[in-house]
């Protein structure tokens, strides 16, 4: 029994230290459209009196100007070079050979030869010379080995020269900006067969391709229009695969910040170079939706269908809802079918939204200038017009439908007759609202007097 109790404590020690060891947190990682700032905790291992120190592990797309560590206590950053990271092919690797020691192997009938020496130039083959001071060129070879890379560097880094009061680790915080770290939001709607209701369902997608991991990093997204005195560099290479997509644990948080808008996840997570990674934002169960359907010459020679609905708390929203695509379907017994596609703008609490999936198959317009003569002339000369349109709307459906009609009108108006009735939306826009029954045909017929 003491045995077997002995066993029982050990197993409940060795248990309770591996369930308390976590893993250590990581930067705060905070991601604009194209660009990220960086914030984590650095210890320098310094020696009192002025020296060069080489700050390490840092993305490839850093922005060296943007470096900052603080607080600068008992240290003064006097200087400060960026070493860039080198990619380089098989031939620039043996440029930055040039004055090392080298090994050359040649492929010579059954035995290949091999040469070894100081490599002198590689313009026109390989120059070596050997430890007896002859002079090989060699052209045709078939493997080199090199002792070292001098210079080479996977990584960016930054050669400080720093001004230290004490010896031993001095704490902070460094923060920088990348690029190569970017997001973007994708909605998917889904309405019911009736097209009153819709469910949202949102998802962010965050690419890295920065050089660098960030592992179990606090991750904030910011929603705006960030001025930036130069423009972003164009990324060099495509997005990775997705990864598996990512469960959302809690609520998202969002909060404004100056003009923006950031949303901060209550989870940590990590975020892998050349990896893009989706992660739960957003979800709505029941939003109440209606469907229009508009006509506006001057825009489409169609007739276009919109969804519309009210970014509001008691819809299941309530929160800005950053840029994004949105997928629109429609379920219809049991099955989905895909109804098209609109871009959403950064839209805040309160506003209305209409997305357009695509235009009616079953309704038809069109708009003629019937009439046009100059009736007049202003003061100043300018000729005064009278022009007749009349706009034609069918409908090929089984049930009647309301379109609305807006027309943009130039210069300085008046409209002198119109039939239906219509209604000034702005100095520059009517609207009219027709209905058409099933099967049939409806117009609109006005006469506007303008001039410029």
């Amino acid at each position: 029994m003491k045995r077997l109790a002995l066993v029982s404590l050990l197993m409940a020690v060795l248990l309770g230290g591996l369930g308390g060891a976590q893993e250590p947190l990581g930067p705060n990682v905070t991601i604009y459209s194209d660009l990220a700032l960086v914030e984590e905790p650095r210890t320098l291992a310094l020696s009192q009196g002025e020296h060069d120190y080489l700050l390490e592990d840092l993305p490839k797309g850093i922005l060296p100007d943007s470096v900052l560590f603080r607080p600068l206590k008992d240290i003064e950053i006097l200087e400060q070079e960026f070493l860039p990271a080198q990619e380089l092919t098989g031939w620039q690797l043996l440029q930055s050979a040039v004055g090392q020691e080298i090994e050359i192997t040649v492929a010579r009938g059954l035995v290949p030869k091999t040469y070894r020496g100081t490599l002198l130039s590689v313009e026109d083959g390989i120059v070596l010379q050997e430890v007896t001071g002859r002079i090989q060129i060699i052209k045709d070879f078939s493997e080199v080995s090199l002792a070292h890379l001098s210079g080479y560097r996977k990584t960016p880094a930054l050669r400080w020269r720093i001004q230290s009061n004490r010896s031993g680790e001095i704490p902070g915080n460094l923060s920088y900006l990348t690029e190569g770290l970017g997001w973007s939001a994708q909605y998917t709607g889904i309405l019911n067969e009736a097209e009153t209701q819709m469910k949202l369902q949102s998802w962010v997608t965050v690419h890295n391709t920065s050089g660098r991991d960030y592992t179990n990093a606090k991750l904030t997204l910011i929603a705006g229009e960030l001025r930036r005195v130069t423009p972003p560099r164009v990324p060099g290479s495509a997005l990775p695969q997705a990864a598996p997509l990512a469960e959302r644990s809690k609520e998202l948080e969002p909060q404004p910040v100056f003009e923006y808008h950031e949303y901060q996840f209550p989870y940590r997570t990590t975020l892998k170079d050349k990896q893009t990674l989706q992660l739960s934002f957003l979800k709505a169960d029941a939003i109440a939706v209606s469907k229009h359907y508009v006509y506006e010459a001057s825009v489409l020679p169609q007739v276009r269908v919109e969804i519309r609905f009210m970014n509001e708390k008691s819809q299941g929203l309530g929160i800005a809802l950053p840029a994004g695509v949105v997928r629109l379907y429609k379920e219809s017994a049991g099955a989905l079918h895909l109804l098209g596609e609109d871009s959403l703008g950064h839209t805040p609490l309160g506003e209305k939204i209409a997305l357009v999936p695509g235009m009616a198959f079953d309704l038809k317009a069109e708009r003629v200038l019937k009439d046009r003569q100059v009736v007049g002339r202003d003061e100043l000369g300018r000729e005064l017009y009278r022009d007749t349109y009349e706009i034609t709307l069918r409908n090929q459906k089984d049930s009647d439908v309301v379109i609305e009609v807006k027309e943009r009108l130039q210069g300085v108006w008046k409209i002198v007759s119109a039939e239906p009735s219509y209604e000034k939306l702005d100095a520059s826009t009517v609207l009219f609202t027709v209905t058409v029954k099933a099967h049939d045909v409806a117009k609109i017929l006005y006469t506007v007097e303008w001039k410029y």
